[in-house]
């Protein structure tokens, strides 16, 4: 069979010219196709499963530009990337980098900085002022690098971020400096900071390939400190086809037995200094769910696209926490339109007006049967205690994220575009820019792919 979606713009991986493309379903997968008039034809695969493909359309909802954006005129992508007044979404989770320094030398590390920068804090609060304009609340924030807790005034942007009504400010980290720095770790529990850990699996050779040393034992004994000092964190693990792709299961069930709020697993990204792998080590999204659905704790059908972003950038599944090993999928308990409604535009589902509204009037519907159903007394009472922990004293956006955190459990899927996969299809519905010190908000894969060279003010 031979089906073609739809025809877009995409990069010849030879020259890196923009070239016509079409995704293509044929020998029971899914691909980019492209041609250049000087290097000729070049596919890349972007589904290994046409059938999560052709499900991932019905999880598209309508655009939703920002309030305000950068570039007043569209001159082409990706020269007017900033964000353009072309660009079909706002911004979910701005991942600020703030330096280039880092205590490692990751193999699989998509970023490959030519100046070293450290950003200050004067750029640093212009970047969160100027997300704040564009945004008129801004939820979550994310810190990145290099390794961003090697920049000296860390807490001095946490607390900004705090000052500003930032609700969650994560920090992605390879967490080393947590097991010889307690003021580091007192710094993340006072601000409320969440330790966004990479974590890539269990075996010493998955490190010694991803990072290019054994790391885990490190690793646990960050993850010790971090549940015993009550320290929020969320895992970050990126996935490699032959290196641990036989680890997500287990990356899964260690998740849901742990104190963490969240786990994002990453297929490699052929950008930075992560070009050394090769496209026959990438994994697609419907891989790592499969690999998911392996799980004690996952089952079949819990998760599905992003519907603000493209849909072939983000899958994802939230989970109830109902006692220690029990989880109730989101999806379980709201139809599917509510459940989109639930789940688009936002980092968390339901922990705003709108969402905490969803929650409560399916609980008045179940009750108005008189019959929990599958559901059950006990699922259905534990959700109710969570409605009245967020109401007791009024609902406050604050009080819910918190609460939220605490109620639930997040699995993110996040598939890079690298010059083989990049889509300009793709770019223009990217809900996660890297803002920049000059007020643009530049989408990840543009700026991993066309423009991480540049340097940072």
């Amino acid at each position: 069979m031979r089906k073609i979606y739809h025809h877009t713009q995409a990069l010849c991986p030879a020259c890196r010219s923009k070239v016509p493309a079409r995704v293509v379903e044929k020998n029971d997968k899914v691909y980019l196709e492209k041609f250049c008039a000087d290097h000729g034809f070049s596919e890349a695969l972007i589904s290994s499963d046409p059938g999560w493909y052709r499900e991932s359309l019905r999880y598209v909802k309508p655009k939703q530009i920002p309030l305000q954006v950068h570039t007043t005129e569209f001159k082409g992508c990706p020269e007017s990337c900033g964000l353009c007044p072309e660009h079909q979404q706002h911004t979910c989770l701005p991942v600020i980098e703030i330096n280039s320094a880092c205590n490692l030398a990751c193999p699989v590390c998509l970023k490959r900085f030519k100046k070293d920068f450290q950003l200050s804090r004067d750029s640093f609060e212009h970047i969160i002022d100027t997300l704040i304009l564009c945004e008129g609340r801004v939820d979550v924030v994310n810190l990145s690098g290099g390794e961003p807790t090697l920049h000296p005034e860390l807490g001095d942007f946490l607390r900004l971020t705090n000052a500003k009504g930032i609700m969650q400010t994560t920090v992605s980290t390879n967490g080393l400096r947590f097991l010889s720095m307690p003021e580091l770790r007192r710094l993340f529990r006072d601000t409320g900071a969440l330790v966004a850990l990479q974590f890539d699996g269990f075996k010493p050779e998955t490190y010694v390939r991803l990072r290019g040393e054994d790391l885990f034992a490190r690793k646990r004994a960050i993850i010790e400190i971090l549940e015993k000092e009550d320290i929020r964190y969320s895992l970050v693990a990126t996935v490699a086809k032959g290196v641990n792709d036989d680890e997500i299961r287990n990356i899964a069930d260690f998740f849901f037995r742990s104190k963490a709020v969240s786990l994002m697993l990453q297929p490699i990204v052929l950008t930075g200094a992560a070009q050394s792998f090769t496209q026959s080590e990438k994994l697609t999204i419907p891989d790592v769910v499969h690999a998911l659905e392996e799980s004690s704790f996952v089952k079949k059908g819990d998760f599905n696209p992003l519907p603000c972003s493209h849909f072939s950038c983000f899958a994802l599944a939230y989970y109830f926490i109902l006692d220690q090993d029990r989880f109730l999928n989101l999806k379980e308990f709201l139809d599917h339109e509510d459940y989109l409604n639930a789940i688009a535009n936002k980092t968390l589902p339901c922990l705003d007006a709108d969402g905490f509204d969803l929650i409560r009037n399916k609980l008045y519907d179940v009750w108005s049967l008189a019959d929990a159903g599958s559901l059950g007394e006990q699922t259905l009472e534990r959700i109710r205690q969570v409605l009245r922990d967020v109401t007791r004293e009024g609902f406050a956006p604050n009080k819910a994220f918190s609460l939220g955190v605490e109620a639930m459990k997040a699995i993110f899927i996040h598939d890079f575009m690298d010059k083989n996969t990049f889509d300009f299809g793709r770019v223009i519905k990217c809900c996660n820019p890297y803002p920049q010190s000059d007020g643009r908000l530049v989408p990840m894969c543009s700026q991993n792919v066309f423009f991480q060279e540049e340097s940072h003010a």
